[in-house]
């Protein structure tokens, strides 16, 4: 069991980092174009995008960051160890180094900026608002629910589909490209499965 979920979670950054060549080589420029008029068109001034506008909170850093953090805290004092804080303040951590490292690397604009480009010193790629979203809720969902069972799985379900909302939102508003969300919620989605691999042995 264990040798085969370490494949899959290896798979798993196998296919983050391929698609990561992808976008740093520019070969989704042209898909991430002709994708995301197909959600920004559902943008619309007034209330509608003012609900699009508050979804995407859910994924900002200080605030789901620090709900993980205090609810870890909080799962440390119930359990008498700091294994459960110790273990959400690495994946915070953890998230957000390689987020800022992969910004950095692929260097890539945001639809916001007028430009398509990869390497010009962008710092949009992968969004950082959908991997905070699904590593976060995640974790505060498995945090809350302790071992697995039928109120983890109901709790994880809930988590990830306020991640699929918030990645959705970026579309719509225009902050991110396509290629951009679906690496957002695969790297936010690997360091989560650690992380709660690391609490369950405990």
């Amino acid at each position: 069991m264990t040798r085969s979920w370490t494949a899959r979670w290896l798979a798993g950054w196998a296919v983050l980092i391929g698609l990561t060549l992808l976008v740093v080589a520019g070969a989704s420029l042209t898909v991430d174009d002709a994708t995301l008029g197909w959600f920004t068109v559902l943008d619309r001034p007034g209330a509608g995008h003012l609900v699009w506008r508050t979804l995407v909170m859910g994924g900002q850093f200080w605030l789901v960051g620090t709900a993980a953090a205090v609810i870890g805290l909080a799962r440390s004092w119930w359990s008498r160890s700091w294994h459960p804080f110790l273990v959400t303040a690495v994946a915070v951590v953890t998230l957000d180094v390689l987020l800022l490292t992969s910004k950095h690397l692929a260097g890539r604009t945001s639809p916001h900026s007028g430009l398509n480009e990869v390497l010009v010193g962008g710092s949009s790629y992968p969004s950082g608002h959908t991997a905070n979203a699904t590593m976060c809720l995640a974790l505060i969902a498995v945090l809350l629910t302790g071992a697995a069972g039928r109120a983890r799985r109901r709790a994880l379900a809930a988590a990830v589909l306020m991640a699929v909302v918030v990645g959705i939102c970026n579309l719509v508003l225009g902050y991110h490209w396509i290629s951009e969300v679906v690496a957002g919620w695969l790297l936010g989605a690997l360091v989560v499965l650690g992380a709660a691999r690391l609490l369950d042995r405990t």
